[in-house]
């Protein structure tokens, strides 16, 4: 009894002196000889007695460390001969099992985790509710379920000093550019050293020029829209504790595309899709317009439109440039607002405040009516948006656009956008053209990526022809300055 208590009181000193003492570290001793080590409230307490325990108590003899290995009925375990080599597992659930001559780790986790359940931010009608959680396990058994296929391969780095975070990358070796897996993995090694809290930080670490206000990664919780992307030829990244995947490479029309056009049919789908690029127009155009007509270009307006205009300005003290910014900071405000508040007070804040301080404004001769339309009309282009992170540099491009035009007028528009237009065709997305025009892939599996086409099988002969119509388009060949044979 007593060198049992020498084995396990000099064990329990060591492992103490690492956790500071904390409270939910147990050691426990077994026999004079062997003593297990773990944190009590990151394992599972059943595993613990049935699988490691029990047979541990039926032992004869104290075994050798590499032993032990073989005599435990679990599938995860690991040599650690020393205490150094077994702090960081038994850290993240694992459980030592020491013994003087050295030990072992086995993996009877049972972190803390949530079901699963729909994506929260990205809602789905059609589609698949089915969305990732914080547990990389759970996320990668949702990627096999849905790719049931050998190809689909999963790599894992280990990044950080602390939290030391798990990171899988997924891909399709029979139909990923190896070129941009290979990219990718060079710079998941090159910041291995750095923590990161989710897979948002991560993106920004792993993009092509961090330095631009476009994403050039995109970050999803769906899953039918990283296993859709994993069949396109993209590539998955995946980090421990985040409900986020990271999707690469990516064009700029793929942040305007959702995986639920393809469930309402190509006819539908495509208005969809050619919806959200006039929404875009509107979200980016419709305030400078105002300002640039009202400041400079009169002639442009109707004469019975400005009669109105003139009626609804005649109160109002400001110019149309710090009148549309002021609108369109209120609005930023509610909608930051909206976006902290909790999520029945949120809705009612954006609903309730827009309509009275919209009507205040307008009562108070701070800005008119049609202003107010206006900026209505371009967060809603903004809201149709699939991609949040897009939309929020959307509306970061929207306020120089604004202050050009009250400057220059219509010039100011053009040379913003000639700006941002000159910045996108420069960007690359691993190492991939970011910018490109819409044009149907020369892959066939690929051909209605951006241009929802329907199916060859089952179509009449009319239906041919206009499949044949779409496809014969050469848009990007044209703008990339080849063309396809």
């Amino acid at each position: 009894m007593r060198s049992m208590d020498q084995f396990s009181a000099a064990l329990r000193e060591q492992l103490q002196m690492h956790f500071h003492e904390s409270a939910d570290v147990v050691v426990r001793s077994i026999s004079s000889e062997i003593a297990v080590c773990f944190v009590s409230e990151l394992i599972d307490k059943a595993h613990l007695a049935e699988f490691i325990v029990y047979p541990l108590q039926c032992l004869d003899k104290t075994p050798l460390g590499d032993q032990l290995a073989d005599l435990l009925p679990i599938g995860e375990v690991q040599s650690a001969n020393s205490l150094d080599e077994a702090i960081p597992l038994v850290a993240r659930g694992w459980v030592y099992i020491a013994t003087p001559q050295g030990g072992v780790a086995a993996n009877i986790s049972n972190m803390p985790k949530r079901s699963l359940a729909a994506p929260e931010n990205e809602a789905t009608i059609l589609g698949p509710m089915l969305g990732f959680t914080e547990d990389l396990g759970t996320n990668a058994a949702m990627l096999r379920s849905s790719i049931p296929d050998p190809a689909l391969c999963n790599e894992q780095y280990t990044i950080g000093n602390v939290r030391e975070t798990t990171v899988s990358l997924f891909y399709m070796d029979n139909r990923v550019e190896q070129s941009c897996a290979a990219q990718l993995r060079e710079r998941i090694q090159s910041i291995r050293g750095n923590d990161i809290t989710g897979s948002s930080e991560l993106m920004h670490m792993l993009q092509d020029n961090d330095g631009s206000v476009f994403p050039q990664l995109r970050l999803t919780e769906r899953v039918d829209l990283a296993s859709n992307s994993l069949l396109e030829g993209k590539v998955v990244l995946i980090a421990d504790g985040s409900p986020l995947a990271i999707i690469g490479p990516n064009e700029f029309i793929d942040f305007f595309l959702s995986p639920e056009d393809r469930y309402i049919g190509w006819s539908l789908g495509t208005f969809l899709r050619a919806l959200r690029l006039v929404a875009l127009i509107i979200s980016l155009f419709a305030t400078p317009a105002y300002v640039a007509a009202l400041t400079f270009h009169y002639e442009i307006i109707p004469s019975s439109l400005l009669v109105s205009l003139i009626q609804s300005r005649s109160r109002v003290p400001f110019p149309p440039l710090f009148e549309a910014l002021i609108l369109e900071f209120t609005m930023q405000l509610l909608r930051e607002a909206g976006a902290r508040l909790p999520t029945k007070v949120g809705q009612t804040m954006g609903i309730v405040g827009g309509i009275v301080i919209g009507q205040a404004a307008v009562a108070a001769g701070f800005t008119s009516n049609i202003l107010i339309l206006l900026v209505a009309l371009a967060a809603l282009g903004s809201f149709a948006i699939p991609d949040y992170t897009m939309s929020s540099s959307l509306r970061l491009v929207h306020y120089p656009m604004i202050i050009s035009a009250g400057v220059w007028g219509g010039i100011g528009i053009a040379f913003i956008s000639l700006l941002v237009t000159l910045h996108l065709i420069r960007q690359t997305s691993l190492g991939k053209a970011y910018f490109n025009p819409i044009k149907p892939s020369k892959r066939e599996q690929d051909a209605h990526h951006e241009l929802l086409l329907p199916e060859p099988h089952g179509l009449t002969s009319k239906g041919h022809n206009l499949r044949k119509l779409v496809k014969s388009f050469k848009l990007r060949s044209l703008w990339m300055g080849d063309i396809d044979d």
